[in-house]
Protein backbone atom coordinates (compact mmCIF):
# COMPACT_ATOMS: atom_id res chain seq x y z
CA UNK A 1 0.00 0.00 0.00
CA UNK A 2 1.30 3.47 -0.91
CA UNK A 3 1.55 6.14 1.75
CA UNK A 4 1.11 9.87 2.14
CA UNK A 5 4.42 11.07 3.61
CA UNK A 6 5.55 14.31 5.23
CA UNK A 7 9.33 14.53 5.15
CA UNK A 8 10.37 16.94 7.90
CA UNK A 9 7.85 17.99 10.57
CA UNK A 10 9.15 21.44 11.45
CA UNK A 11 7.31 24.77 11.36
CA UNK A 12 5.56 24.04 8.04
CA UNK A 13 5.72 20.25 7.91
CA UNK A 14 4.34 20.13 11.43
CA UNK A 15 1.28 22.13 10.44
CA UNK A 16 0.72 19.88 7.43
CA UNK A 17 1.09 16.76 9.55
CA UNK A 18 -1.31 17.81 12.29
CA UNK A 19 -4.02 19.01 9.92
CA UNK A 20 -3.81 15.98 7.63
CA UNK A 21 -3.87 13.62 10.60
CA UNK A 22 -6.96 15.34 11.97
CA UNK A 23 -8.57 15.06 8.54
CA UNK A 24 -8.11 11.28 8.72
CA UNK A 25 -5.43 11.05 6.02
CA UNK A 26 -2.94 9.18 8.23
CA UNK A 27 0.35 10.82 7.17
CA UNK A 28 3.62 9.00 7.79
CA UNK A 29 6.26 11.40 9.13
CA UNK A 30 9.87 10.91 8.11
CA UNK A 31 11.83 13.09 10.52
CA UNK A 32 15.63 13.36 10.19
CA UNK A 33 16.12 15.34 13.42
CA UNK A 34 16.41 13.01 16.39
CA UNK A 35 14.99 15.44 18.98
CA UNK A 36 11.88 16.17 16.95
CA UNK A 37 11.32 12.53 16.04
CA UNK A 38 11.68 11.38 19.64
CA UNK A 39 9.32 14.10 20.89
CA UNK A 40 6.63 13.11 18.40
CA UNK A 41 7.03 9.44 19.28
CA UNK A 42 6.79 10.10 23.00
CA UNK A 43 4.04 12.73 23.21
CA UNK A 44 2.80 13.47 19.71
CA UNK A 45 2.85 16.71 17.75
CA UNK A 46 0.99 19.85 18.84
CA UNK A 47 0.22 22.86 16.67
CA UNK A 48 -0.64 26.14 18.36
CA UNK A 49 -3.14 28.04 16.23
CA UNK A 50 -3.20 31.76 15.53
CA UNK A 51 -6.08 32.26 17.96
CA UNK A 52 -4.19 30.58 20.81
CA UNK A 53 -5.85 27.18 20.52
CA UNK A 54 -4.11 23.86 20.05
CA UNK A 55 -4.50 20.94 17.66
CA UNK A 56 -2.80 17.65 18.41
CA UNK A 57 -1.87 14.51 16.47
CA UNK A 58 0.16 11.36 17.10
CA UNK A 59 1.34 10.32 13.64
CA UNK A 60 3.51 7.32 12.92
CA UNK A 61 7.03 8.80 12.81
CA UNK A 62 10.23 7.18 11.58
CA UNK A 63 13.84 8.05 10.81
CA UNK A 64 14.86 8.32 7.14
CA UNK A 65 16.71 4.99 7.16
CA UNK A 66 13.54 3.27 8.39
CA UNK A 67 11.50 4.18 5.30
CA UNK A 68 10.35 0.93 3.73
CA UNK A 69 7.00 1.72 2.08
CA UNK A 70 6.03 2.84 -1.38
CA UNK A 71 5.20 6.56 -1.45
CA UNK A 72 2.13 7.86 -3.25
CA UNK A 73 2.32 11.54 -2.27
CA UNK A 74 5.20 13.21 -0.46
CA UNK A 75 5.42 16.70 1.01
CA UNK A 76 9.06 17.71 1.21
CA UNK A 77 9.47 20.14 4.11
CA UNK A 78 13.20 20.17 4.87
CA UNK A 79 15.54 23.14 4.52
CA UNK A 80 16.76 23.75 0.98
CA UNK A 81 20.31 22.70 1.84
CA UNK A 82 19.00 19.27 2.90
CA UNK A 83 17.08 18.65 -0.33
CA UNK A 84 19.55 16.39 -2.12
CA UNK A 85 20.12 14.23 0.96
CA UNK A 86 16.36 13.80 1.34
CA UNK A 87 15.91 12.93 -2.33
CA UNK A 88 18.50 10.17 -2.04
CA UNK A 89 16.33 8.59 0.68
CA UNK A 90 13.03 9.15 -1.10
CA UNK A 91 13.76 8.15 -4.70
CA UNK A 92 13.83 4.35 -4.27
CA UNK A 93 10.38 4.40 -2.66
CA UNK A 94 8.48 6.60 -5.10
CA UNK A 95 5.60 4.84 -6.84
CA UNK A 96 5.37 5.16 -10.61
CA UNK A 97 2.44 7.57 -10.33
CA UNK A 98 3.68 9.32 -7.20
CA UNK A 99 4.04 13.06 -6.71
CA UNK A 100 6.74 14.90 -4.78
CA UNK A 101 5.61 18.30 -3.55
CA UNK A 102 8.27 20.81 -2.52
CA UNK A 103 6.81 22.84 0.34
CA UNK A 104 10.13 24.62 0.69
CA UNK A 105 11.37 28.12 0.13
CA UNK A 106 13.58 29.04 -2.85
CA UNK A 107 13.20 27.37 -6.26
CA UNK A 108 14.06 23.79 -5.43
CA UNK A 109 12.02 22.32 -8.28
CA UNK A 110 14.99 23.18 -10.50
CA UNK A 111 17.01 20.41 -8.90
CA UNK A 112 14.15 18.18 -7.70
CA UNK A 113 12.82 17.62 -11.23
CA UNK A 114 16.06 16.18 -12.68
CA UNK A 115 16.15 13.69 -9.80
CA UNK A 116 12.55 12.42 -9.76
CA UNK A 117 11.21 13.55 -13.13
CA UNK A 118 9.42 16.76 -14.07
CA UNK A 119 6.06 14.97 -14.32
CA UNK A 120 6.27 13.96 -10.65
CA UNK A 121 7.43 17.40 -9.45
CA UNK A 122 4.90 19.76 -7.87
CA UNK A 123 5.52 22.91 -5.85
CA UNK A 124 3.61 24.49 -3.02
CA UNK A 125 4.26 28.23 -2.62
CA UNK A 126 3.29 28.97 0.97
CA UNK A 127 1.79 32.35 1.85
CA UNK A 128 1.33 31.66 5.56
CA UNK A 129 3.93 31.46 8.30
CA UNK A 130 4.90 29.21 11.13
CA UNK A 131 7.35 28.85 13.98
CA UNK A 132 9.09 25.92 15.57
CA UNK A 133 8.57 26.35 19.32
CA UNK A 134 10.29 23.27 20.73
CA UNK A 135 10.50 19.58 19.87
CA UNK A 136 6.94 18.37 19.47
CA UNK A 137 5.40 21.87 19.22
CA UNK A 138 4.92 24.20 16.27
CA UNK A 139 2.93 27.39 15.82
CA UNK A 140 0.81 28.62 12.94
CA UNK A 141 1.21 32.35 12.29
CA UNK A 142 0.23 35.07 9.90
CA UNK A 143 2.62 36.22 7.21
CA UNK A 144 3.94 39.60 6.14
CA UNK A 145 3.04 38.47 2.61
CA UNK A 146 -0.65 38.51 3.55
CA UNK A 147 -0.65 41.51 5.88
CA UNK A 148 -2.34 43.97 3.53
CA UNK A 149 -2.56 42.48 0.06
CA UNK A 150 -5.09 44.13 -2.21
CA UNK A 151 -6.51 40.73 -3.15
CA UNK A 152 -7.61 37.87 -0.93
CA UNK A 153 -4.81 35.31 -1.03
CA UNK A 154 -4.96 31.58 -0.34
CA UNK A 155 -2.66 29.87 2.13
CA UNK A 156 -0.72 28.07 -0.61
CA UNK A 157 -0.42 28.10 -4.38
CA UNK A 158 0.06 24.69 -6.00
CA UNK A 159 1.66 24.29 -9.41
CA UNK A 160 3.24 21.70 -11.66
CA UNK A 161 6.81 22.13 -12.86
CA UNK A 162 7.04 23.62 -16.34
CA UNK A 163 3.40 23.07 -17.34
CA UNK A 164 0.02 24.61 -16.51
CA UNK A 165 -1.99 23.25 -13.60
CA UNK A 166 -3.55 19.90 -14.39
CA UNK A 167 -4.65 16.77 -12.59
CA UNK A 168 -1.55 16.67 -10.39
CA UNK A 169 -1.91 20.24 -9.13
CA UNK A 170 -5.60 19.74 -8.44
CA UNK A 171 -4.90 16.47 -6.63
CA UNK A 172 -2.32 18.10 -4.37
CA UNK A 173 -4.45 21.21 -3.79
CA UNK A 174 -7.34 19.00 -2.67
CA UNK A 175 -5.11 17.38 -0.04
CA UNK A 176 -3.56 20.66 1.10
CA UNK A 177 -7.05 22.13 1.36
CA UNK A 178 -7.26 20.28 4.67
CA UNK A 179 -4.35 22.42 5.92
CA UNK A 180 -4.81 25.88 4.34
CA UNK A 181 -6.91 27.32 1.50
CA UNK A 182 -5.10 25.97 -1.59
CA UNK A 183 -5.27 27.29 -5.15
CA UNK A 184 -3.84 25.62 -8.29
CA UNK A 185 -1.80 27.98 -10.49
CA UNK A 186 -0.64 27.67 -14.09
CA UNK A 187 2.77 29.32 -13.66
CA UNK A 188 4.51 27.81 -10.65
CA UNK A 189 7.83 29.55 -11.24
CA UNK A 190 6.17 32.95 -11.45
CA UNK A 191 4.77 32.39 -7.96
CA UNK A 192 8.12 31.02 -6.79
CA UNK A 193 9.90 34.17 -7.92
CA UNK A 194 7.22 36.34 -6.36
CA UNK A 195 7.79 34.54 -3.04
CA UNK A 196 11.55 34.76 -3.60
CA UNK A 197 11.22 38.55 -3.58
CA UNK A 198 9.44 38.40 -0.22
CA UNK A 199 11.99 35.97 1.21
CA UNK A 200 15.01 37.88 -0.02
CA UNK A 201 13.81 41.30 1.11
CA UNK A 202 12.82 40.14 4.61
CA UNK A 203 14.65 37.01 5.74
CA UNK A 204 18.29 38.16 5.53
CA UNK A 205 17.40 41.59 6.90
CA UNK A 206 15.74 40.02 9.92
CA UNK A 207 18.75 37.76 10.48
CA UNK A 208 21.27 40.60 10.41
CA UNK A 209 19.00 43.03 12.25
CA UNK A 210 17.94 40.54 14.90
CA UNK A 211 14.32 41.55 14.36
CA UNK A 212 10.90 39.97 14.39
CA UNK A 213 8.77 40.85 11.39
CA UNK A 214 6.81 43.76 12.88
CA UNK A 215 9.99 45.29 14.31
CA UNK A 216 11.70 44.98 10.92
CA UNK A 217 8.87 46.82 9.17
CA UNK A 218 9.02 49.58 11.77
CA UNK A 219 12.76 50.17 11.20
CA UNK A 220 13.74 52.72 8.52
CA UNK A 221 17.11 51.12 7.72
CA UNK A 222 15.52 47.69 7.40
CA UNK A 223 12.82 48.98 5.05
CA UNK A 224 15.36 50.83 2.89
CA UNK A 225 17.50 47.70 2.49
CA UNK A 226 14.46 45.50 1.92
CA UNK A 227 13.25 47.59 -1.01
CA UNK A 228 16.68 47.49 -2.67
CA UNK A 229 16.88 43.72 -2.21
CA UNK A 230 13.42 43.44 -3.76
CA UNK A 231 14.44 45.48 -6.80
CA UNK A 232 17.54 43.33 -7.41
CA UNK A 233 15.51 40.13 -7.09
CA UNK A 234 12.87 41.43 -9.49
CA UNK A 235 15.50 42.27 -12.12
CA UNK A 236 16.92 38.75 -11.87
CA UNK A 237 13.43 37.21 -12.00
CA UNK A 238 12.76 39.11 -15.22
CA UNK A 239 16.04 37.91 -16.70
CA UNK A 240 15.02 34.36 -15.76
CA UNK A 241 11.82 34.81 -17.77
CA UNK A 242 9.45 35.62 -14.93
CA UNK A 243 8.77 39.38 -14.85
CA UNK A 244 6.79 40.45 -11.80
CA UNK A 245 4.22 43.21 -12.27
CA UNK A 246 3.80 43.66 -8.51
CA UNK A 247 5.00 42.19 -5.23
CA UNK A 248 3.21 41.36 -1.98
CA UNK A 249 -0.06 42.02 -3.80
CA UNK A 250 0.31 45.76 -3.18
CA UNK A 251 3.41 47.27 -4.80
CA UNK A 252 3.79 47.94 -8.51
CA UNK A 253 7.13 47.04 -10.07
CA UNK A 254 7.68 50.63 -11.21
CA UNK A 255 7.21 51.85 -7.64
CA UNK A 256 9.71 49.31 -6.29
CA UNK A 257 12.33 50.36 -8.82
CA UNK A 258 11.69 54.07 -8.22
CA UNK A 259 11.93 53.62 -4.45
CA UNK A 260 15.15 51.59 -4.80
CA UNK A 261 16.63 54.38 -6.92
CA UNK A 262 15.81 56.98 -4.27
CA UNK A 263 13.17 58.65 -6.43
CA UNK A 264 10.24 57.72 -4.18
CA UNK A 265 9.49 56.28 -0.76
CA UNK A 266 6.06 54.84 -1.54
CA UNK A 267 7.01 51.19 -0.96
CA UNK A 268 8.91 51.96 2.24
CA UNK A 269 5.87 53.83 3.55
CA UNK A 270 3.67 50.92 2.55
CA UNK A 271 5.87 48.45 4.38
CA UNK A 272 5.75 50.61 7.50
CA UNK A 273 1.93 50.65 7.39
CA UNK A 274 1.88 46.90 6.76
CA UNK A 275 3.76 46.32 10.01
CA UNK A 276 0.68 47.32 12.00
CA UNK A 277 -1.09 44.22 10.68
CA UNK A 278 1.68 41.77 11.62
CA UNK A 279 1.45 39.98 14.94
CA UNK A 280 4.21 40.66 17.48
CA UNK A 281 5.30 37.00 17.56
CA UNK A 282 5.76 36.63 13.80
CA UNK A 283 9.33 36.14 12.66
CA UNK A 284 11.00 34.95 9.49
CA UNK A 285 12.31 31.42 9.18
CA UNK A 286 15.85 32.76 8.89
CA UNK A 287 15.63 34.73 12.12
CA UNK A 288 14.28 31.61 13.79
CA UNK A 289 17.37 29.75 12.57
CA UNK A 290 19.69 32.48 13.86
CA UNK A 291 18.04 32.43 17.28
CA UNK A 292 18.54 28.68 17.47
CA UNK A 293 22.11 28.78 16.20
CA UNK A 294 21.23 26.84 13.04
CA UNK A 295 22.58 27.18 9.53
CA UNK A 296 20.41 29.52 7.47
CA UNK A 297 19.07 29.28 3.93
CA UNK A 298 20.64 32.58 2.87
CA UNK A 299 22.46 30.94 -0.04
CA UNK A 300 19.06 29.95 -1.42
CA UNK A 301 17.57 33.45 -1.05
CA UNK A 302 19.81 36.48 -1.62
CA UNK A 303 22.73 34.17 -2.38
CA UNK A 304 20.81 32.51 -5.21
CA UNK A 305 19.77 35.90 -6.56
CA UNK A 306 23.42 36.95 -6.62
CA UNK A 307 24.42 33.73 -8.35
CA UNK A 308 21.75 33.95 -11.02
CA UNK A 309 22.30 37.68 -11.40
CA UNK A 310 25.96 37.04 -12.18
CA UNK A 311 25.05 34.65 -15.00
CA UNK A 312 22.84 37.37 -16.52
CA UNK A 313 25.33 40.21 -15.98
CA UNK A 314 23.06 41.89 -13.43
CA UNK A 315 24.71 43.67 -10.51
CA UNK A 316 23.29 42.68 -7.11
CA UNK A 317 25.29 44.69 -4.56
CA UNK A 318 22.67 44.54 -1.81
CA UNK A 319 22.15 40.79 -2.20
CA UNK A 320 25.91 40.29 -2.21
CA UNK A 321 26.37 42.37 0.94
CA UNK A 322 23.49 40.92 2.95
CA UNK A 323 24.46 37.34 2.07
CA UNK A 324 27.98 37.96 3.35
CA UNK A 325 26.66 39.53 6.53
CA UNK A 326 24.34 36.61 7.27
CA UNK A 327 27.31 34.28 6.97
CA UNK A 328 29.17 36.50 9.42
CA UNK A 329 26.20 36.24 11.79
CA UNK A 330 26.33 32.44 11.43
CA UNK A 331 30.04 32.40 12.27
CA UNK A 332 29.59 34.72 15.26
CA UNK A 333 31.60 37.52 13.67
CA UNK A 334 28.56 39.85 13.57
CA UNK A 335 25.97 40.20 16.33
CA UNK A 336 22.41 40.56 15.01
CA UNK A 337 21.25 44.12 15.77
CA UNK A 338 19.77 47.20 14.19
CA UNK A 339 23.28 48.69 14.13
CA UNK A 340 24.57 45.71 12.13
CA UNK A 341 22.20 46.59 9.28
CA UNK A 342 24.30 49.68 8.65
CA UNK A 343 27.11 47.38 7.53
CA UNK A 344 25.06 46.69 4.39
CA UNK A 345 26.00 50.15 3.13
CA UNK A 346 24.35 51.96 0.29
Amino acid sequence: MSRLVVYGAGAIGGQITVRLANAGLDPLVVEPWDAQREAILSRGLTMQTEDGGEVHASPLTIAPHELAEEIELLFLCVKSYDTMEALAVIKPWLADDSLLVSMQNSINEEWVAPEVGAARTVGGVILVNGSFLEPGRVQAAGSVSRASAAATLPGVYVGEYGVPAGTSARRVAAVLGHVWPAEPVDDLLHERWSKMVNNTMLNPVSAVGGMRSAELLANADARRIAVRLAAETMRVAEAEGHPLARIMGDYEAADVYANAAGESDVVERGLEARGAHVGPSAMTSMYQDVRRGRKTEVDYFSGLVSQKGSTHGIATPYCDAITGLVHRVESGDVVPSAESLRLVGG
